[in-house]
């Protein structure tokens, strides 16, 4: 059996290196393509989801790529927040007895312009939210309009909410042994952010090529 991990932020492809630098749990959709593509043809894939969200383009194709499989059981286990909840609608569920699905309008970071451009940032927004409403409509049977509304509420549901709701196939009995992890925090990646860690991944690959350049590579045994 086949596990994919997605856990803290959903990033695109070339931001995942960052959080790497730092530490952080993040999940790209190369990470997925991944997974799929080392497991053998049939092979039963389970995905482990705990995120709070993130990208949401990274997220539709990490929902587009599980998609197409016919064996992808999802098991959320804390989180499946914003994207991730995206994410969670690829396939047949499972949920935690205490874990939650939020869902809500998608948002945009560092929009400038003058009112025209607000405008039109304000229709694009609103057409990715009925792209990502797709997913729910085709997971739960509830109609455009009913998922928009959620969505515009923000809206938090329990485990035996989203079962109510379609949204997942079952909740998690005790005797399936699952370990669940409670975390909802995320790294907003700023341009300030992403300038640090390049500033700082560049300082310490100089501090390393200068400290190869001076290593003495005498054999063992030779002395100065």
């Amino acid at each position: 059996m086949a596990v994919i991990n997605i856990r803290g932020d959903i990033v695109g492809n070339d931001d995942k290196w960052i959080y790497d630098w730092f530490d952080m749990d993040a999940t790209c959709p190369r990470d997925v393509t991944d997974a799929i593509n080392n497991a053998a043809d049939e092979e039963e894939i389970e995905v482990f989801i705990n995120s709070g969200g993130g990208s949401v383009m990274a997220g539709q194709e990490m929902y587009s790529v599980l998609k197409q499989k016919k064996n992808v059981t999802v098991i959320i286990q804390s989180m499946a927040g914003s994207a991730a909840g995206v994410v969670a609608m690829a396939g047949k569920s499972k949920i935690s007895p205490v874990a939650m699905i939020m869902i809500h309008n998608v948002s945009v970071c560092g929009a400038s312009g003058d009112y025209h451009d607000m405008q039109k940032h304000a229709e694009t927004l609103k057409q990715m939210n009925t792209a990502m409403a797709a997913a729910y409509t085709e997971k739960s049977g509830k109609s455009l309009d009913e998922i928009l509304k959620m969505m515009d509420r923000e809206t938090w549901l329990t485990a035996n909410q989203c079962l109510e709701y379609g949204f997942v196939d079952e909740i998690m009995s005790d005797n399936q042994n699952q370990q669940y992890v409670n975390s909802y925090s995320g790294m907003w990646l700023t341009e300030e952010i992403r300038a640090k860690a390049v500033k700082e991944k560049r300082e310490l690959e100089n501090k390393k090529n200068a400290l190869l350049e001076d290593l003495d590579f005498r054999p063992k045994g030779e002395k100065q």
